[in-house]
């Protein structure tokens, strides 16, 4: 859900004991920046066994980060002897940024997920050492690139798509800053499935071409692996990473 969005949520409350519960509510503890509409729901009384579903719209602050964040439903009542009880449930909401529309560098792109082996996932450069914004210029076999994602197996970056978007591109490699050493496994997945993996690459190969199809796919994740010998020097770059979308998405 983008920021400023609202949607609506259900919570299923059951009653397992042999005996009713009287004066059962159900609050919501959300992320901060996140509200509940109603924010307290009155169940009312809840017969032994029995079942009630209750909705709320959960609106999204501005400002707030992307990604998934826990939720929890809190729910209270009375037993038949008067003394109060609770129980509790939880669950994830996700917020996103809009889709993308048009050609996108995937740089430019809010991360959902960015796990990196060795300091942070860097946005046009490379990965460096393990201070934010320390690499270098984007460089596979002696060719730079102005826009990519320098990473460090194992690595995963995950960026939001809305069903918007056709085609995934990028030039993959090791980057020079490690000279020959390393070696990795770059592979490609839409909305969890694998749509792309390159075979291993080594810090002295040349740059290899990768275009792979997401159509339809809500979230594109890309991740590298090491290449079975340990994830020393190894700094892999998705240059030129791209998304081609269209003009509107699911949202």
């Amino acid at each position: 859900m983008p920021a400023g969005g609202s949607t609506s949520a259900e919570l299923t409350v059951t009653n397992p004991c042999d005996t009713p519960l009287r004066e059962v509510t159900a609050a919501f503890g959300l992320p901060e920046g996140w509200t509940a509409t109603p924010g307290t729901l009155d169940l009312g009384d809840l017969a032994a066994g029995r079942t009630a579903t209750v909705r709320t719209e959960l609106t999204r602050g501005e400002g707030t980060p992307n990604g998934p964040r826990p939720a929890v439903a809190e729910v209270r009542a009375t037993s038949t002897g008067g003394a109060r009880v609770s129980g509790s449930a939880s669950a994830e909401i996700d917020g996103t940024p809009p889709p993308p529309h048009g050609e996108v560098s995937v740089s430019t792109l809010d991360f959902l997920t960015a796990d990196n082996g060795w300091g942070p996932v860097e946005r046009d450069r490379s990965n460096g050492e393990d201070a934010p914004g320390d690499g270098k210029t984007l460089t596979i076999d002696g060719t730079t690139y102005e826009r990519g994602l320098g990473t460090h197996a194992d690595s995963t970056v995950e960026v939001f798509l809305g069903g918007n978007c056709s085609t995934f591109t990028a030039t993959t490699g090791l980057d020079d800053e490690v000279g020959a050493d390393g070696s990795v496994v770059f592979e490609v997945y839409a909305d969890g499935e694998r749509v792309y993996r390159g075979e291993t690459a080594h810090g002295s190969d040349a740059a290899v071409p990768v275009e792979a199809r997401i159509e339809g796919a809500r979230k594109l994740r890309l991740r590298v692996t090491d290449g079975g010998d340990g994830n020393a020097h190894d700094h892999a770059d998705w240059a030129a990473a791209t998304v081609r979308c269209g003009t509107g998405g699911t949202g």
